[in-house]
């Protein structure tokens, strides 16, 4: 039975390989190296092998302007190119038009409709729909995508029972929001969690922004954590999540690019890893390629069982 893991990291670009201007460059985490031969820049270009891929995919999507958060996320979970349909790329959280196209064609309400397991391993904590209620937070495109598929957010308990994963992967943050008592957990463990979730649906969904915050800071000492963060968490996921195809992608450039705190217009990686990840990335592009390839990937495994 085909799985497949996505994992979207927010604002993680193909730049230069220049160890002034990109931290994937200057702290080299071996994972990329150990992958690629090189860190994760622009120049290594598309790799495909049996084992693992790497496309560049275009964030930009035919749409003047620098790719933003709501319109490239849309994009990636829906299949529909949003920048197009509202004239230019949208930052930040979705509004009523994009929820309209998430809710219409989010991928994990297609996969459930499909009689398909389905799930975000992402907690939330557990005042979040009273904060929304509120108007304190606001969905996210990957919220509204967990939400359409009437699937439920992981919290609290899910986290105690090692059956969620933060959105910072080793939960320091949570006491900034007033959570306390969780203990943390190493990258490599966290890496384990997702695994684990994954290998018991048929598609589950991580989202990691740190990145794009950082990338909009430009703060060096942070961005040695963040790497040595999904360094650990990423390579943990490569060793434990057997017979799943795992796809790792991002909605637009901007970590990968100290030289200024606004996203780019670089490529984006999507690394994608487990059976069939060489026929799944054939069909990988543009941001709209990858709910696509994932829904046929998994719906050809349906005809095949």
């Amino acid at each position: 039975m085909r799985r497949v893991l996505l994992i979207f990291i927010d604002g993680l670009g193909m730049g230069d390989n220049d160890p002034a201007a990109n931290p994937l460059v200057r702290f080299d985490p071996p994972y990329f190296r150990t992958l690629f031969g090189k860190p994760l820049v622009r120049d290594l270009g598309c790799v495909l092998s049996d084992n693992t891929c790497l496309v560049p995919t275009d964030a930009s999507l035919g749409i003047p302007g620098l790719p933003q958060s709501a319109t490239g996320q849309t994009a990636i979970f829906t299949g529909v190119n949003a920048p197009r349909h509202m004239g230019c790329h949208i930052l930040g959280f979705p509004g009523p038009e994009l929820a309209g196209i998430i809710a219409a064609n989010g991928i994990m309400r297609e996969l459930a409709a499909a009689g398909m397991s389905v799930t975000s391993a992402n907690m939330y904590t557990t005042d979040y729909m009273e904060l929304v209620a509120r108007r304190k937070r606001r969905h996210s495109v990957t919220t509204l995508t967990i939400l359409g598929a009437g699937a439920p957010l992981r919290s609290l308990a899910e986290m105690a029972a090692g059956e969620a994963v933060y959105q910072d992967i080793t939960n320091e943050m949570l006491p900034r929001f007033g959570v306390e008592g969780v203990p943390p957990v190493s990258p490599a463990e966290a890496g384990r969690r997702l695994a684990s979730l994954a290998a018991r649906h048929r598609f589950t969904m991580f989202e990691y922004f740190q990145t794009d915050r950082q990338g909009h800071k430009n703060d060096w000492t942070e961005a040695a954590k963040i790497v040595a963060t999904l360094d650990g968490f990423l390579t943990a996921v490569h060793e434990a999540a057997k017979d799943i195809l795992v796809l790792i992608t991002s909605d637009h450039g901007n970590f990968e690019d100290f030289t200024t705190k606004t996203h780019t217009l670089n490529p984006v990686p999507t690394i994608l890893f487990g059976p069939g990840c060489r026929e799944a990335a054939a069909a990988i592009r543009r941001l709209t390629d990858i709910k696509p390839a994932i829904v046929a990937y998994l719906k050809e495994g349906e005809e095949n069982d």
